[in-house]
């Protein structure tokens, strides 16, 4: 082996070292990072008398890939009241291994789960797009055409989901600025709404549970414990 090889052979593996210690040095960057986000989304739910949980091995699932589950494990758990109405907001963790089981990544999805207390109809609310009748089944169409155009409506009674959207859902989502971002899935007398690869924090925690209220709001659904009848 001649010197140059020698070095060059050096160089390679001082540049592998560096990467590993960088790859290292940055998960453990993250993890950090992380905690002090959790650590934040604790002492802001706690300051609301919300109360949190780290892991919840089974919370109400709803949502994108997870509505068809019965129960799910719920991270970072906050629950109480918001507007009147019970709630709780988790991370799903949704673990994915490469083709040889050698690299693990986990992808992070928020969903906020209101309780309306009163029987609903079924109906899933999602963002048009080139596969949604592939994942989520046939479209159903409500005879408006923006919202026809806009949203992809999956319903398992679409004459009750109908009624629902037009007593004033299908306005609302026409109209309202959160509803491009923020799916809903309506079931069992909850109301979901969730955001895919997002961490669950301080910052973002509210605004989908004002958005969920005030889709219950136009729906007719006040608070629960009062009288209300969802068609």
């Amino acid at each position: 082996m001649s010197g140059i090889e020698a070095v060059v052979i050096l160089l390679s593996w001082a540049g592998i070292a560096a990467l590993v210690v960088w790859v290292s040095r940055r998960k453990a960057r993250k993890a950090r990072e992380a905690q002090d986000s959790y650590g934040e989304l604790r002492t802001f739910a706690e300051g609301r008398g919300w109360g949190y949980e780290e892991v919840v091995e089974r919370v109400a699932g709803g949502g994108r890939w997870w509505h068809r589950t019965n129960g799910v494990q719920g991270n970072n758990v906050v629950s109480g009241t918001h507007r009147g109405f019970g709630f709780q907001a988790y991370e799903v963790h949704q673990n994915h291994n490469d083709m040889d089981d050698t690299v693990k990544t986990v992808s992070v999805h928020s969903s906020w789960c209101l309780e309306l207390g009163v029987d609903t109809p079924d109906v899933r609310v999602h963002r048009d797009g080139l596969l949604d009748t592939l994942e989520h089944g046939r479209a159903m169409k409500t005879g408006i055409p923006q919202l026809d155009k806009d949203f992809h409506i999956v319903a398992r009674d679409e004459e009750r989901a109908r009624a629902v959207l037009l007593g004033g859902l299908a306005e609302f989502l026409m109209t309202d600025r959160r509803a491009p971002e923020l799916q809903l899935h309506l079931s069992g007398g909850r109301l979901f709404a969730w955001r895919e690869r997002t961490a669950l924090s301080a910052e973002n925690l509210v605004d989908p549970l004002d958005y969920l209220v005030d889709a219950a709001g136009v729906m007719g659904i006040r608070t629960p414990g009062r009288p209300t009848q969802v068609p």
